[in-house]
């Protein structure tokens, strides 16, 4: 599953329709199994939020599932929100609320019992680090005694584990949990460790264009051969996906640990692969100086990584990145635009 970036005009704020229908057929060309729309920049409320999940799900249609989050610290907020996903028809949600971070275990229980008891949607946790940790409930912040009762309820399918989540919590979490929901390990690197042990099929809601391209899906054949139990391919494809895996991940993980996403690198990677590219404004709740700026020796060393792998970077002129495809199509030009966030063309 990837994580769906919007695109804007050239104005920086107009969503690009033709642009976000084009990442649509992408993401089903790429063979993911779900998408998540990334909402930092069109907020609920925002009347940009759901025309873009409009957009999504009408471009989708019946080959693409695609996901939603919720993300607020409000029990009431979340549940109006419920309401509109299921009435936009999105298929699946990610319970990524935040909680008071002294919340007794019975507290974030009740918590997360009553998001997850008001719809209908199946539902996903979400094992993360940072503000959704907590210390005084479980091992490295990993609440398991919690997630342990709230698997129990009939609409939980499974859980995402965020890549900064350790080899150890992970495993525990598995452990625990795998006999009821689905796990999906954001850490590849994980893959053929937890393969020997656990059915892990599936990893999602994160950058996996940064591993395979439409022409070579290798995630998605790494994934296959973990679920089919063929640990002889889960090793043999461990090391041919290991030079973009290991860039992506090196790149990323600091970043997630500041609080941001390195947003301009991630929409790289998609436009390398095919995807719209197209630069993103200023994310406006990542911390001061958290995202990194995309400069050529970054470029440079992402089209490395993916020839490494064996992954074809797109040969499109570096421009077409900076406007998009389709706005490249329409005629705009880096020229046209009037700042080039996080970007520097040295």
């Amino acid at each position: 599953m990837n994580l769906f970036l919007p695109t804007f005009r050239e104005d920086g704020h107009t969503l690009d329709e033709e642009a976000i229908r084009h990442d649509v057929r992408h993401a089903i060309a790429q063979g993911f199994s779900g998408t998540l729309p990334m909402i930092n920049w069109t907020v609920p409320g925002d009347p940009r939020w759901a025309q873009f999940h409009r957009i999504l799900i009408e471009e989708a249609g019946g080959d693409l599932p695609v996901h939603a989050i919720l993300a607020s610290g409000k029990v009431e907020a979340d549940l109006r929100l419920l309401a509109r996903l299921e009435e936009l028809g999105v298929e699946l949600v990610l319970l990524a609320s935040s909680y008071p971070s002294d919340s007794s275990a019975d507290q974030l229980h009740d918590l997360m019992a009553r998001r997850i008891t008001a719809t209908p949607l199946p539902v996903m946790l979400y094992a993360a680090t940072g503000r959704r940790a907590f210390p005084a409930l479980g091992p490295e912040g990993q609440p398991i005694d919690v997630y342990d009762r709230i698997a129990d309820l009939e609409n939980v399918v499974g859980m995402k584990i965020s890549q900064p989540v350790s080899l150890t919590s992970t495993v525990q979490l598995c452990q625990r949990l795998g006999d009821r929901i689905s796990m999906g390990p954001v850490n590849l690197d994980f893959l053929p460790a937890l393969a020997r042990d656990f059915e892990i099929a599936w990893s999602g809601q994160w950058n996996a264009e940064a591993v395979q391209t439409p022409e070579k899906q290798i995630g998605n054949r790494w994934l296959a051969a973990s679920a089919a139990g063929d640990m002889e391919q889960v090793d043999t494809l461990a090391g041919e996906i290991r030079p973009a895996l290991a860039h992506f991940f090196a790149l990323q993980a600091p970043v997630i640990r500041a609080g941001g996403h390195p947003w301009q690198h991630n929409r790289y990677y998609q436009w390398l692969a095919g995807g719209n590219g197209g630069l993103l404004p200023d994310d406006p709740h990542a911390p001061q100086g958290a995202i990194p700026v995309l400069d050529a020796k970054a470029r440079a060393a992402m089209r490395a990584a993916y020839r490494a792998s064996g992954l074809e970077p797109t040969d499109a002129p570096e421009e077409q990145f900076i406007v998009g495809r389709a706005a490249w199509a329409r005629g705009v030009r880096a020229s046209d635009l009037t700042a080039l966030p996080n970007y520097s063309p040295d």
